[in-house]
This record gives C-alpha cells, sequence and structure tokens, in this order.
C-alpha cells in the first residue's frame, strides 16, 4: 500500500509543477545528455580517416532509424475493477493491482520501391502485466506482437493513407496454455478536420496446427479508432466488437509532462481480449473445456514515452 501511495504522490507532484519549469528541466537534460555523449567521444584517439570516423561514431551514439510504433508507457498502477485474474497454474496468488507496460517499436526500412510514396515498415510490440504488488511478483500475462507493414499515402480529403499489414502475435506460452494467431489487416485512416479515424479490418491465416479457431471470436475482426487532439491534450478510444455479444472499449488519455519527452498516461478499458491469455481456448482441444473467456473492467494510472 505504501509503495501506490508513493507512486501517486509522485505523479501529483510532477502535474502540480509549473509549465515553463518543465520544458526548462527537460532542455537542460537534454542539453546535458548531449554534452555528455560529445565529451565521451572526444575521449577517443584522434582518428585521420573521415569513414573510420564515421564508424565510430556511429557505435558511440547509436544511431539507427528505431522510432515509436504504438504508445511506449508504463502504468505503476493499473487497477482491475471486476473479478480476480486467473493463474493457469493455480499456484500463484493474484492481486487486482498490478503493473502494466507496453514497449512498441519499428523500423522503417525502405521507401517508394513502386512510386506510390508507399514506405516499408518493421515492428515490434510487447505488452505485459506485471503481478508486482504479491510478495513473490511474476509476470502474469505477456503478448508479444512482430508486424510487417507497407503504407501507401493518399491525397484525397478525407482519406489520407491505406496500410497493409502481416502480423504474428502470441503469448509465447506452450499448450494448453498456447495462444496465438497469424492475420492480415488491412487500414484505413481518416480525418474531418481535428477528428481523426482508424477503421482495421483482419483476417486469421489457419496455422498447421490449429491452436485456437476461435481467437478471433473473441478479439473481434476489426477496430475503430477515434483520436481527438485539443492543444497539448490527446484523447483516443478504440472499439470493437465481434457482433455476438463480445465487445471492448480501451478509452486513453495523454498529457505532456516534460517538454516531449514525457507524457502522463491514464488507461480505461472494459470488454473482451486484454491480453491473449484472457481468451479461454478451444472447447475441443485435447478434450479439455475451457473456462469463460476473461470479461475486464479497469483503469491505469503512469506515464508514457510516446502517445
Amino acid at each position: 500500500m505504501k509503495k501506490i501511495v508513493l507512486i501517486i504522490m509522485f505523479g501529483v507532484s510532477l502535474l502540480a509543477v509549473d509549465e515553463s519549469m518543465k520544458t526548462q528541466i527537460y532542455n537542460d537534460i537534454s542539453a546535458q545528455v548531449d554534452k555528455n555523449n560529445d565529451a565521451l567521444f572526444d575521449t577517443l584517439s584522434e582518428i585521420d580517416d573521415n569513414e573510420t570516423k564515421k564508424t565510430v561514431l556511429q557505435y558511440s551514439h547509436s544511431f539507427f532509424n528505431i522510432k515509436a510504433h504504438h504508445a511506449n508507457y508504463l502504468l505503476p498502477l493499473s487497477v482491475r475493477l471486476n473479478g480476480n485474474y486467473d493463474d493457469p497454474t493455480k499456484l500463484r496468488d493474484t492481486y487486482k493491482a498490478e503493473v502494466e507496460f507496453q514497449v512498441s517499436v519499428k523500423y522503417d526500412f525502405a521507401p517508394n520501391l513502386f512510386g506510390f510514396g508507399e514506405l516499408y515498415t518493421v515492428a515490434y510490440t510487447q505488452h505485459s502485466f506485471w503481478q508486482y504488488y504479491v510478495g513473490d511478483a511474476y509476470f502474469r500475462a505477456s503478448d508479444y506482437n512482430p508486424e510487417f507493414y507497407i503504407t501507401v499515402p493518399l491525397k484525397t480529403k478525407y482519406v489520407k493513407a491505406i496500410r497493409l499489414a502481416f502480423a504474428h502475435k502470441s503469448n509465447g506460452l506452450g499448450v494448453p496454455n498456447e495462444r496465438a494467431w497469424n492475420y492480415a489487416t488491412a487500414y484505413s485512416y481518416f480525418q474531418y478536420k481535428g477528428i481523426f479515424l482508424e477503421l482495421a479490418l483482419w483476417a486469421r491465416f489457419p496455422d498447421n496446427y490449429d491452436y485456437n479457431p476461435g481467437l478471433i471470436d473473441t478479439m473481434g475482426y476489426g477496430h475503430l479508432k477515434v483520436l481527438l487532439p485539443y492543444k497539448k491534450h490527446l484523447l483516443t478510444t478504440l472499439f470493437r466488437n465481434n457482433f455476438q455479444g463480445k465487445g471492448t472499449v480501451d478509452l486513453r488519455y495523454s498529457y505532456p509532462l516534460f517538454g516531449e519527452s514525457l507524457f502522463l498516461y491514464v488507461k480505461g478499458f472494459a470488454g473482451y481480449g486484454e491480453s491473449m491469455s484472457s481468451y479461454a481456448g478451444n472447447p475441443d482441444y485435447a478434450g479439455r473445456t475451457p473456462q469463460q473467456d476473461d470479461y475486464v473492467e479497469k483503469i491505469a494510472f503512469g506515464f508514457s514515452l510516446s502517445r
């Protein structure tokens, strides 16, 4: 409980900092980081060859074209509002409060190969749920999601881009707790004044041995995401439904705390498919009768490095 109180107090103190002071702190930190990097490079022996110097510079500064894909966040306080989490091993306690985080990066490796202005990208996202407040902390669930996609910009009034993606997503566990699928997704991006929409529709590919044919019934067949930016505020709402009684509403709010390097991040979730592990499984797999798919309502508070 003390940990939770300290986290909340820290968050409140950050919000109380004056905006100009936040910007100054951010600028000071950035300047100091650049200064330290330059100082590290200056300690190297003199190199006359320019190509060799460039190679060493790339190594010491770690230059590469990695960017944020989805939001990268750490939510120290993520609280389930209904029911309890299930531990498949039945050997560990689960609390309603846990730590949730996501790491999501992408690499744009080729542009405009066919003259349409298209961009080719590979991406990776990991979404984890850490039962930190239990005495013997452990990861309750993690989803791993590599992707390859092509984005084509469109010069129309309302439709701004289309994207075709091929992806794999799984919880990384073996049978009988394996939850995995391969799928293709078609995205369309729309803008009407200050409102942005993302419409995604996906299709699942069967595996050689089909572990989870019913998973798409839980995850739905697509989503509609609405982005509402206003000045420095950003509100996003994602809707997902399988049209058979299983839907999802995912609401997120972010606001910059230190320039463009750190954001307040609040997340609300209600519905099915919070993680791959929330899918119960197949009724006929190895003669096993699964539990019901997990319906989750939760709210989480923390910080993000990207929006």
